[in-house]
């Protein structure tokens, strides 16, 4: 047996009993826990936080500044995380809910009008994404709504022929999720989300100066569960159905077959090229035969 032959039949090896041992994996009852909400409930339990670039239409019937033709097609969150709107001026809206936007609203508006009301909608969710990667047609991030199901997003990434239906896995990264983290001298994760703060030093001078970092806390831990799409798709069993959340990542693995075909794939893509130069010389003559 030569060596390259030896290296395929180790990896064919490798492979199928990693799919064996995926395939024959109790589901653990206590991840799963961490995924659903109880009881269960026919709308989402997470209130939409407005975050940047977020666009939202604002109108009142008491208000006539929140009814004029600018507002019509809407306000976009700016990165700074507010809004501007006629008479009432800056308005902050990110990380609150559309209600809590309202009472902002008509708490600005008290100053120029005795009665007072507005109506806050999200008409372009731009700001928070789910991620889908792995054997689909459509990988990617996509908007997250506070609706999102496991299923619908995996009905609008359709899985391809390689992809390993009865084992799809859903990831929900732990704290912080932007902007990765920083580690201790022990291996640590420490908080940094407020890096820094001022202080007035000698003579009132004021100086920014970093803060103390915190540790994270011990349960932040991210989750991890494996779902079976078939048995939504072939059985309406939809108890797995969850809800997901801003940053979920959903990764559908190829079967096992399809991994031995990639890693295949990849051990002869070296040739490849050398193929497709042999035969280059041949694919150019014809057109310069067919000038005689």
């Amino acid at each position: 047996m030569t060596t390259s032959a030896r290296l395929v039949f180790a990896l064919v090896l490798s492979v199928c009993g990693c799919g064996l041992a995926g395939c024959s994996a109790p589901k653990d009852g206590e991840a799963l826990r961490a995924f659903l909400n109880e009881p269960r409930r026919m709308v989402s339990p997470t209130e939409y936080r407005v975050m940047p670039p977020d666009m939202l239409k604002i109108t009142s019937h008491n208000i006539s500044e929140l009814n004029d033709a600018n507002n019509v097609l809407g306000q976009k969150v700016r990165p700074d995380g507010k809004i501007n709107l006629p008479l009432l001026g800056e308005i902050m809206a990110a990380n609150k809910t559309p209600k809590e936007i309202e009472e902002e609203i008509k708490e600005a508006a008290r100053k120029y009008y005795q009665e007072v009301d507005a109506t806050v909608q999200v008409i372009s969710y731009d700001s928070q994404w789910i991620y889908v990667f792995g054997q689909v047609s459509h990988p990617g991030p996509m908007p997250y709504n506070g609706t999102n199901t496991l299923l619908d997003t995996l009905a609008r990434a359709i899985p391809n022929d390689l992809a390993w239906k009865e084992h799809i896995t859903l990831v929900r990264g732990s704290h912080p999720q932007f902007g990765g983290c920083a580690i201790d001298k022990n291996g640590n994760r420490i908080e940094t989300t407020s890096a820094t703060e001022v202080k007035t030093g000698p003579a009132g001078v004021k100086v920014v100066v970093a803060k103390t970092a915190q540790p994270v806390a011990e349960d932040s831990q991210p989750h991890k569960l494996v779902f079976n799409l078939m048995d939504m798709v072939q059985k309406g069993d939809l108890d797995e159905n969850v809800l997901l959340l801003p940053n979920d990542v959903i990764y559908v693995e190829p079967t096992t077959l399809a991994k031995i075909g990639l890693a295949m794939q990849q051990l002869l893509l070296p040739i490849s090229p050398a193929a497709q130069a042999v035969g280059a010389p041949g694919a150019a003559a014809t057109p310069y035969s067919s000038l005689k």
